[in-house]
This record gives C-alpha cells, sequence and structure tokens, in this order.
C-alpha cells in the first residue's frame, strides 16, 4: 500500500527498520512545534517506524518538514476550541482514508485532549488494534475550575481515556493534583520528563562547553523555549532596571502570541540595553550555544499560577543542568522541589522579585561556583533521556503484546 503524505508517497510497510521495528501512529497537534519534533525523533532513535497524522500551525518563523511520514490534517490555532471543532471532525475523515495505515500500528500514540478525540474515533472506526496512549506535558486551563464548560471538558476526557492503555506525563505533579484526585485515574501512567534526547545532541554534547562563565557581574539571566509570561517578562525587565549594567537579560525561542505577543517582547528590548532577544533558536543544536552564555537559567512560569504553572517540570531545567546554567525557579512549585532537591540552582519564596533583587545583590563567585561544581558533578542521566523513552517503548511493546494476544484468543 501507498499513501500520499506531506512528503509525498511513501510505503506503508515497515520501513528501513526491518521487521523487527515497531510502528507507532503519533497525533500531533503541530508538526512544527518542537517537543513534538524532539519526541517522534526519540521514538525513531529507539527502532520506531513513526507515522504522523498532524496538524500544523502557522508560525513566525521558518520551520522545516517533518522529518517523518506525515499525513497533514489541516491548519488549527492555539487554545480556540470552538473553531476547532470542525476541523478535529474533518481530521477523523483525513485518517480513515489511511486506515490500512493505521491498522498496522502497534501503538497510537496521541499529544493533547484534541489528538486524543481523533485517534479514539479513528481507531475504533478503522478497527485498529494497537495500544492507545494519551501524553499529556500540560494540563490545559480548560480542565480547571468549576464552570459548565470545564466540567464537561474534565467529563470528555474522562470518557476519551476509558479507550486508553497508558496515560504518559512529563511530572508527577499532574497525575498527584489533577488527573488522581479529579479525573480518578484508573489506567497506568509513565513519567517520561522533559529531558533532552541522547541521541539528538551534537557531537561532544555537553563537553562543548570549556571556558565557563566567570563567577561575577554582569550576571546573565536566560530565558528560553516558548516564551509565554507575561509576569516573567515584567519581572525581568524589573531586575535589568533595578542593576543596570551589573546584569543581563538573553531571551530566546518562540513568542505565544495568545499570551505574550512579539510587540510586548520588542518594547522590552527597545527600553532596555541590557535586554537581548535573539530570536528561535534550534533544538538541540543550539543548546550547548545559548546555556555557554548565561549564569543562570529562568525556570518561573504564572501563565497558570496555581495549576499547570506549578505543576510542570520545564525543559529549561534539564537542558540549563547538562550545559552548567543554574536554574532561578520559585518555591513550593514542581520545578521549585526539583532544583532545591537535586541542588540544580535556587528556588524563591514570594515576593519573587524581590528575592531575586536580594539573591544577585548578595551573591558572590564562592557561592556561585560552588553551585555550578554540583550541577556539573550530577550524573548524566539526571538531563539526558539515555533510555527513559526506551523503557517506556519496551513497556508498550507488552502491552501491545498483550493486546495482540487477547484479539487473537478471541477470535480463535
Amino acid at each position: 500500500m501507498r499513501a500520499r503524505t506531506s512528503q509525498g508517497t511513501v510505503e506503508s510497510g515497515l520501513g528501513k527498520h526491518g521487521a523487527a521495528a515497531r510502528v507507532i501512529a503519533f497525533f500531533g497537534y503541530d508538526s512544527t512545534e518542537p517537543t513534538v519534533t524532539k519526541r517522534v525523533k526519540a521514538f525513531q532513535a529507539n527502532n520506531s517506524r513513526v507515522v504522523g497524522f498532524m496538524f500544523r500551525r502557522i508560525r513566525n518563523v521558518r520551520t522545516s518538514p517533518p522529518a517523518w511520514e506525515n499525513i497533514e490534517l489541516g491548519v488549527t490555532t492555539d487554545r480556540n476550541y470552538g473553531r476547532r471543532i470542525p476541523k478535529l471532525l474533518a481530521a477523523v475523515v483525513k485518517v480513515l482514508r489511511h486506515k490500512r495505515m493505521l491498522q498496522a500500528c502497534q501503538i497510537i500514540y496521541a499529544r493533547n485532549i484534541d489528538m486524543l478525540l481523533i485517534a479514539v474515533l479513528a481507531k475504533r472506526l478503522a478497527g485498529a488494534r494497537g495500544v492507545l496512549v494519551y501524553e499529556v506535558l500540560d494540563v490545559q486551563r480548560i480542565f480547571i475550575g468549576e464552570s459548565l464548560v470545564n466540567k464537561v471538558a474534565r467529563w470528555a476526557e474522562r470518557v476519551l481515556m476509558r479507550s486508553c492503555q497508558m496515560l504518559v506525563v512529563s511530572s508527577p505533579d499532574f497525575v498527584d493534583r489533577y488527573f488522581a484526585p479529579l479525573q480518578r485515574l484508573s489506567i497506568p501512567w509513565t513519567l517520561l520528563e522533559n529531558k533532552v534526547s541522547a541521541d539528538q545532541l551534537p557531537a561532544g554534547g555537553e563537553h562543548l562547553l570549556r571556558h565557563p562563565l566567570p563567577g561575577h557581574p554582569p550576571w546573565v539571566i536566560g530565558w528560553f523555549g516558548t516564551l509565554r509570561c507575561v509576569r516573567s517578562l515584567d519581572i525581568l525587565c524589573r531586575l535589568a532596571d533595578a542593576f543596570g549594567d551589573r546584569i543581563q537579560i538573553y531571551l530566546r525561542g518562540r513568542t505565544s502570541e495568545e499570551d505574550l505577543p512579539m510587540a510586548m517582547i520588542e518594547a522590552a528590548t527597545a527600553r532596555h540595553r541590557n535586554v537581548t532577544f535573539d530570536g528561535p533558536y534550534a533544538n538541540p543544536d543550539d543548546l550547548a550555544a545559548i546555556y555557554g552564555r548565561v549564569h543562570f537559567s529562568w525556570a518561573v512560569d504564572y501563565l497558570d499560577a496555581g495549576t499547570n504553572s506549578d505543576w510542570l517540570l520545564p525543559n529549561r531545567v534539564y537542558e540549563g543542568g547538562l550545559f552548567g546554567s543554574l536554574a532561578l525557579a520559585r518555591s513550593g512549585t514542581a520545578a521549585g522541589r526539583l532544583v532545591e532537591r537535586d541542588r540544580l540552582g535556587w528556588a524563591f519564596h514570594e515576593p519573587l522579585e524581590s528575592a531575586v533583587h536580594t539573591f544577585l545583590e548578595t551573591l558572590d563567585a564562592g557561592t556561585y561556583e560552588r553551585a555550578r561544581e554540583l550541577v556539573n558533578g550530577l550524573t548524566r542521566s539526571k538531563f539526558v533521556d539515555e533510555a527513559d523513552t526506551g523503557d517506556l517503548l519496551a513497556r508498550l511493546d507488552r502491552l501491545s503484546a498483550g493486546v495482540d494476544g487477547a484479539a487473537s484468543s478471541a477470535t480463535d
């Protein structure tokens, strides 16, 4: 069988990995999003053939075409759930045009609730038997609260999760604070942290840093990734005002127009000579370069304070630790507890701006260098996914074998 994809015409057989390779259908909300690319490539590096069923979002940055077989489902926008529903239903029809491909997949992997809806419907209508996995990297605000919309969203998620064999989360707080108490989780779950993928590190990896920054002002704080938090930008700009030439704020990544418009970042850099935004970066190729020029990695988030922002474990904690950049986090959050427990930097109580100001005002070279030595002395697996993805896939393989065995027995 052949299938038309955004990459052209591809074979729907087992591909370059041969008969031993598992086949994974990956339902993704944005084929250009770095964390989607990261996960797919990690699967590919672990002897998997990945077939993407993915939407695409229009970004103000140049993106590369998917490096996997990809069935494009259309274009969507962030958080516009009302307008998205018709596109989701239309996407089911598109998936069913490739039902033989879906039927050949041992694992059906859905990133976020939208894609789980499509995956559940498509799997049932196509008669596919693959293990269905729901991956959650953020608990979206639509699920939190007691409004009718919140309750309906949680109900829909619970119903869809009944079709799943596994939940994958990037932070244990998502289970402890949300899935267990609010969704009455009844399926197995596993933790897959936002570590740097070992197979995607450039040659030399973390050893590319030969000359660490001197432990004295100007202190350089880096804020990298998807930039969404207006309050973080405000705090960093006020620190820039307060410290002048003794501090530099370095921003890199993608902006979220829905949460932190580019105009706000442009205004901040125009007002402050010591605030710089150098745009997007390639992950993981540019990680050594961007973290190598900062003393600290800003791991603070207030976008959904009290819920998702308090529960998540951001990529920048692991990336910064790998490349010797010390985390600045918020106490009482999952990130803050991780930073304090593993001594990856410092976590601050509220009022956070005042606490960080005092910290920077009193920081000396000895304190900084001792903290950096502790981070550099930690085992590589603390920051790098050396076996995590492989362990997850092995677990899913066992589930798949059980599903296939049960199906075979039922038809004998």
